[in-house]
């Protein structure tokens, strides 16, 4: 066999979002949405915020006693909040933030800058692929976020090899997933190979992949997207300057998808009043 030569796209402003990524690591618990809201607010506003600025705008909900059973394996968490946030012990009641919680943090945060944009429908490999290379044409910086389920992800403790197999030969022995929670994560781009495409995608945690960075199939990110187990979906949240709203909605429309929020588990409900 010759050599085999790999191509990587990398969306417009990736590399801003992951020097933020790199610093901000990891998530406060029960806050990977606003994890997220936070990187865009500093990366692509410029604005100086905390994950729970983000999570009070989004009226995010946190448990009243926090479990380890939220967290990837060998992660002792964080909870150094600076505010006081709302909590919930309601067992009916995912906690975390909804995806129209993040869009109003975004847009609220940014004073209308920046717009947190939500593609929903029934997601396919070839949708994402779409959907990323018409967001990789933008003039603006983005940033992408997938509301995913990780039982459905490839299990990023294998090292390079099972990526490097997929890419060249389109092996598919999946490795197990690290953990099961419904979790946001940023992508980033995609690696294409002879036989094979991996989404680059950034995590909450630096344990999972390579200090917080990871490659999954297209079909698997699509799985876990839509959740055919569970009464609940995903969806992405494509963060974009507001200018660029139009565009970014044409391209939600035209792979098939609507640019409606998703229910998530997670209600939003700005009525409740903080604990504290």
């Amino acid at each position: 066999m010759g050599a085999i030569s790999f191509t990587t796209t990398l969306l417009p402003g990736a590399l801003t979002i992951l020097a933020e990524h790199q610093r901000e690591m990891p998530q406060k618990n029960e806050l990977c949405g606003a994890f997220w809201i936070t990187l865009a607010l500093r990366g692509l506003d410029g604005r100086s915020v905390e994950q729970d600025t983000v999570g009070l705008a989004a009226s995010s909900l946190l448990s009243v006693i926090q479990s380890s059973d939220s967290l990837p394996p060998g992660e002792p968490g964080r909870s150094d909040y600076v505010l006081d946030l709302t909590r919930t012990d309601d067992p009916d009641i995912d906690s975390g933030t909804s995806s129209e919680g993040l869009m109003v943090a975004a847009t609220d945060l940014s004073a209308g800058r920046l717009l947190a944009i939500p593609a929903s429908g029934h997601w396919t490999g070839k949708r994402i692929k779409a959907l990323l290379e018409g967001v990789a044409g933008l003039k603006n910086e983005v940033l992408v976020i997938a509301n995913s389920a990780t039982r459905f992800l490839w299990g990023t403790g294998g090292g390079p090899l099972p990526a490097i197999e997929y890419l060249t030969t389109g092996a598919t022995a999946q490795p197990t997933a690290d953990w099961n929670v419904g979790h946001f994560i940023g992508v980033l781009g995609w690696i294409s190979g002879p036989s094979g495409e991996l989404l680059v995608c950034a995590d909450t945690y630096p344990s999972l992949g390579s200090h917080g960075v990871h490659l999954q199939p297209f079909n698997a990110m699509a799985d876990s997207l839509n959740r055919d187990d569970s009464p609940f979906c995903g969806g992405m949240l494509l963060v974009v300057p507001a200018t660029a709203q139009s565009r970014v909605r044409e391209i939600i429309s035209g792979v098939g998808l609507t640019a409606e929020v998703w229910d998530n588990g997670t209600p939003y409900r700005p009525d409740w009043v903080p604990a504290g």
